[in-house]
């Protein structure tokens, strides 16, 4: 198992974590932003799934790498514009909710980090976008 590989696992595991901060799909997420309802959290585990099925194959198909770059960068500028809108409300949150807090406190840092690799597997490989 290469480096990139351990990645992508490590970006599917990252998605996974989902199971654990929303409460087994409880609606404590979707209460304070609706995209991570239940159904949303439902399709964050799905994407971890895609990560996973492109692990072994990603420098033949960067394109779908290059999706998950942008995928991770609507997640992550998500969490930029609710952070600059409501990190006041933060405090509160972890008074009252400290697994809610924490992920509202730094889903979207893993997200870029994830943007920036998967951007940079789609453009080290980006030669096989068009096709051989």
């Amino acid at each position: 198992m290469n480096k990139i590989m351990i990645g992508f696992w490590i970006a599917a595991l990252y998605n996974f974590g989902i199971i654990l901060f929303s409460k087994g799909f409880s609606n404590d997420l979707g209460v304070i932003d609706p995209l991570f309802s239940p159904d949303g959290c439902i399709g964050i585990l799905l994407w971890g799934a895609a990560y996973l099925a492109l692990s072994k194959r990603y420098e033949r198909t960067p394109g779908l790498a290059l999706v998950f770059c942008f995928e991770k960068a609507f997640y992550g500028f998500h969490w930029i514009f609710w952070m600059m809108d409501h990190h006041q409300e933060l405090e509160s949150l972890f008074s009252a909710d400290l697994i809610s807090a924490v992920f509202y406190s730094i889903y979207g840092i893993g997200d870029l980090c994830f943007m920036i690799f998967f951007g940079w597997i789609a453009w080290k490989w980006r030669q096989n976008i068009m096709g051989d």
